[in-house]
């Protein structure tokens, strides 16, 4: 059985401190001086703020060497880590730990990596959450042998290595479709192709959902259905689906169909004209009233274009132009998403796009599937090694 240690017995902890800001010769020198917010889970590259040799005498900021663990105690970041890649201060907010012999750094670090929720949710204070030293201290920790604890940071950051390949695998091929577009139909905004422009209810038929907290007398049933929060920028979040009581009446009206185009009316400016392309994933499935539904006639337009399209910055120019705004919020109607000028370039063309774009997919999809795998095996390690 691996033995297991009280963090303040295997390590010392200490913290930083702020110079006066009234005290002009305390800051800008050449020590940086690091704060919460500059943590980041991993190496820290830079600060931007810089302590003078005064500052550091005229305050509890203490000089750490190169190397040392860094968590961040209060707020926002409360749980945040970083591993100092030059000597620094720390502001008050930060607690620096330093490993005895026996506790090798990296995996102290994945070791508080997975006890950050545990840490958040043990911090004290309403508005402002905080851990303290002490709670830092009295951590237990699991020891195993030093080589043992290498193997394990080994196996770790392999994992690691593979979803941030696999992240960026996605972030290239995703890259990929709007330069696709741009080569084979130029910019939208300028046609310099002089595609013929038509309103987007000329090539599809364009509705709304169904309404939650609706009157409803017949006899219903429980349908997965797909809100705002599922609709992403060219992609569909399906890790929460809801259910909503519906009519058979309401099932016909409502049902997608594999090649629909969802498309949200607004809320947040982020939110506005969002498109992803409904593939079948549930059967059956409805959509919400700020959600509108996109069948498109396929003999005039297909979906990966017009949602490229939808989706492109001319896209989002138009939504943000007719929208009807209020502070921080922005929302189309069915008239405005029926006037989106939708430029048609000859079918034959856009099933080219369409068959270049499922390759790019396939990428995306495999990658995806390899981020998935190792962020598995992280979790199972540290389930079994750290008891998370």
């Amino acid at each position: 059985m691996t033995n297991r240690a009280r963090l303040g017995d295997v390590s010392f902890t200490t913290s930083g401190g702020t110079p006066l800001r009234s005290k002009l010769d305390y800051f800008g020198g050449d020590i940086p001086w690091v704060k919460s917010g500059d943590l980041c889970d991993g190496l820290i590259p830079v600060t931007d703020e810089f302590l003078t040799e005064a500052g550091l005498a005229g305050s509890s900021a203490k000089l750490l060497p190169s190397g040392t663990l860094l968590m961040a105690m209060y707020g926002a970041t409360v749980g945040k880590l970083g591993i100092l890649g030059f000597p620094a201060a720390t502001n008050q907010a930060v607690c620096a730990i330093v490993p005895q012999d026996e506790l090798d750094r990296d995996y102290l670090f994945h070791f508080l990596l997975a006890k950050r929720e545990e840490l958040i949710a043990s911090s004290r204070g309403g508005a402002q959450p905080n851990i303290s030293q002490t709670i830092i201290r009295d951590l237990e920790v699991p020891l195993p042998p030093l080589d043992e604890q290498r193997r394990i940071v080994d196996l770790l950051n392999r994992a690691s290595g593979i979803r941030r390949l696999a992240e960026a695998a996605q972030a290239k091929a995703r890259a990929l479709i709007p330069a696709l577009f741009a080569e084979m139909f130029g910019d939208p905004a300028t046609n310099p192709k002089g595609w013929p422009i038509v309103g987007l209810s000329d090539a599809a038929a364009i509705r709304s959902g169904v309404t939650k907290g609706r009157k409803v007398s017949a006899t219903v049933r429980p349908v997965p259905y797909m809100r705002v929060a599922n609709i992403q920028d060219g992609v569909l979040a399906m890790s929460e689906v809801k259910e909503i009581e519906i009519t058979e009446d309401e099932l016909r009206r409502f049902r997608l169909e594999a090649g629909d185009l969802l498309m949200t009316e607004g809320g947040d400016i982020d939110k506005l004209g969002r498109t992803a392309i409904w593939t079948g994933e549930i059967d059956p499935c409805i959509h919400q009233n700020h959600v509108f539904c996109v069948r498109l006639d396929r003999s005039r337009a297909l979906p990966d274009y017009v949602a490229t399209l939808a989706g492109s910055g001319y896209g989002k120019a138009y939504f943000l132009k007719v929208a009807k705004r209020t502070t921080g919020i922005a929302s189309i109607n069915k008239t405005q998403l029926s006037q989106f000028p939708l430029l048609l370039p000859p079918l034959d063309l856009q099933r080219e796009f369409e068959t270049r774009v499922a390759e790019a997919k396939s990428q995306i999809a495999f990658a995806e599937r390899a981020g998935r795998t190792a962020e598995a095996l992280t979790q199972s390690i540290m389930a079994k090694v750290f008891l998370v």
